[in-house]
C-alpha cells in the first residue's frame, strides 16, 4: 500500500497543486466568452454574470464550509469541493443554453468555497510554528501561478478544439486531482482534531456558529483587512488596461503589460514573503509591505508615465502586497486553535468574495463621476488604509 502523505513538503506539494486549480477555474470561463456568446447568440456581457455568480456562491458557503471543516476534516471537504468545482466546469462544456452555463459557473462557485478554509486547516495540522509562512507562501505561489496558466490552458484547447472541449477537459483535470487527493493525502487534519480534546474545541453550538467569532477584535479586523486588500486588488486587476489607454493614450498592449508586470512580481515576492514571516513580526511585514504598494501605486498614478514607466511602477507596487501574504496567513492561522481553523479562514476569507464584487463597481462609479486617475489613488488608498488596520491591530493584540 502506498504511503499517504502526511508531512510538511508531501501535504504543502499536494495542497497546493490543488490551489492552483482552484485559481485556474475561477477564471476557466472568461477567456471562452466569445466563444460560448457565439455559440448561443448572446452578448457575452450576459455571460460576465458568471463571474459575480462564482463569487456570490463562495459568499455565500464559505463560512458554511468552514464550519463543515472542522465537523468533517479538511480532507474529506476540499475533496469534494474540487470534484463539485471539477464536475460543474466539465458539464458546462456540455450546455444547451447560456443559462445552463451560468448555473454551472454557480455550482463552480460553491465547490469552490471549501478551498481556503480546508487547504489552511490542512496546512496548520502537517506543519510547524517555524516553517508556516514559507508553506503559506507556496500554497499562494501555486494560486498567482493558476491565474497565469488558466488563460493559456483555455484558449489553447479551444484552439486545438472547441470552447466545449477546454471546459471537459479542465472539469476532467480535476476530478482526476481529486481522485489524486483521496488517494495520496493523509487525514491529518481530522487527526488533528481528534487530539484537540480542551473544552474550547467542543462544537456543541450552530452550524453557522463561526459568525460570533467576529466579535473578536482581531477576527473583524483582518475581515475588513482581506475585504479592502482584495478590492484594491481586484480594482488593479479590473481597470490596469483602461487607465492606461483611457487616461495616458498608451495601448492595451501596455496596459496588459503593467497588469503583468504587477502580478507578475507580485507572486515572486510572495515566496521571499514566505522567508521573512517565518523570522519577522508578521504585523509589521504587512504594514510596511501594504504601505510600500499603497505609496508607490497612488503617487506613481499621479506621475506622466510612459510605456516603460508605467510597467515598471506596477511591478515595483507588487512587491510589498506580494511580501505582505505569507504574514497575513500566518495571522490568521493564529486567530484560533486547531478545532476552528475552518472556521477561522472561513470567515476572514469571506472578505475576498465580497472585496471582489465591490471593487468593479465602487471604483466604476468614481471612474464615471470622477476620474480613471482618481480611481487609481483610491486602489493605493485602499492598500494605505488596510496597513492602518494591521498597525492598529498590532497595538491592540
Amino acid at each position: 500500500m502506498t504511503r499517504r502523505a502526511s508531512g510538511v513538503l508531501g501535504v504543502t506539494t499536494l495542497v497546493s497543486v490543488d490551489h492552483f486549480l482552484s485559481h485556474v477555474y475561477l477564471l476557466a470561463f472568461p477567456p471562452l466568452f466569445p466563444l460560448i456568446a457565439g455559440a448561443f447568440d448572446v452578448p457575452a456581457t450576459q455571460l460576465a454574470v458568471s463571474v459575480t455568480l462564482i463569487f456570490g456562491a463562495q459568499f455565500l458557503c464559505q463560512v458554511p464550509a468552514g464550519e463543515l471543516v472542522d465537523r468533517a476534516g479538511a480532507k474529506r471537504v476540499v475533496v469534494g469541493g474540487l470534484a463539485l468545482t471539477a464536475a460543474s466546469v466539465a458539464l458546462a462544456g456540455f450546455a444547451t443554453s447560456a443559462l445552463q452555463v451560468l448555473g454551472c459557473a454557480f455550482l463552480s462557485g460553491v465547490g469552490q468555497s471549501p478551498f481556503h478554509p480546508a487547504n489552511y486547516a490542512l496546512l496548520d495540522a502537517a506543519g510547524d510554528a517555524s516553517r508556516e509562512g514559507r508553506q503559506f507562501s507556496v500554497h499562494s505561489f501555486g494560486g498567482f501561478v493558476g491565474f497565469a496558466a488558466a488563460p493559456v490552458l483555455t484558449t489553447g484547447i479551444a484552439a486545438l478544439a472547441d470552447w466545449r472541449a477546454a471546459l471537459v477537459a479542465l472539469g476532467a483535470l480535476g476530478l482526476v486531482y481529486a481522485g489524486v487527493l483521496a488517494v495520496g493525502l493523509a487525514p491529518v487534519h481530522r487527526r488533528a482534531l481528534r487530539e484537540a480534546v480542551t473544552d474550547e474545541s467542543a462544537d456543541d453550538g450552530s452550524f453557522l456558529d463561526s459568525l460570533r467569532m467576529l466579535e473578536r477584535p482581531l477576527v473583524a479586523g483582518m475581515f475588513a483587512f482581506f475585504l479592502l486588500v482584495t478590492f484594491t486588488d481586484a480594482g488593479i486587476q479590473t481597470y490596469t488596461t483602461a487607465f492606461a489607454v483611457n487616461h495616458l493614450g498608451l495601448s492595451t498592449v501596455v496596459g496588459n503589460a503593467a497588469l503583468t508586470a504587477f502580478l507578475g512580481v507580485t507572486a515572486l515576492f510572495v515566496l521571499a514573503g514566505g522567508w521573512l514571516a517565518d523570522r519577522y513580526d508578521a504585523f509589521t511585514i504587512i504594514v510596511a509591505g501594504l504601505a510600500w504598494s499603497g505609496v508607490i501605486l497612488a503617487a506613481g498614478a499621479t506621475l506622466d508615465l510612459d510605456a516603460t514607466t508605467l510597467v515598471v511602477v506596477w511591478g515595483i507596487a507588487g512587491i510589498g502586497l506580494g511580501v505582505s501574504l505569507p504574514a497575513r496567513d500566518s495571522i490568521t492561522n493564529a486567530l484560533s486553535g486547531t478545532a476552528d481553523t475552518g472556521k477561522s479562514f472561513g470567515l476572514v476569507y469571506t472578505g475576498l468574495p465580497i472585496g471582489g464584487a465591490l471593487a468593479p463597481v465602487i471604483l466604476g462609479a468614481v471612474i464615471t463621476r470622477f476620474s480613471y486617475l482618481d480611481a487609481v489613488v483610491a486602489m493605493g488608498a485602499g492598500f494605505l488604509l488596510a496597513a492602518v488596520i494591521v498597525a492598529a491591530l498590532r497595538r491592540a493584540r
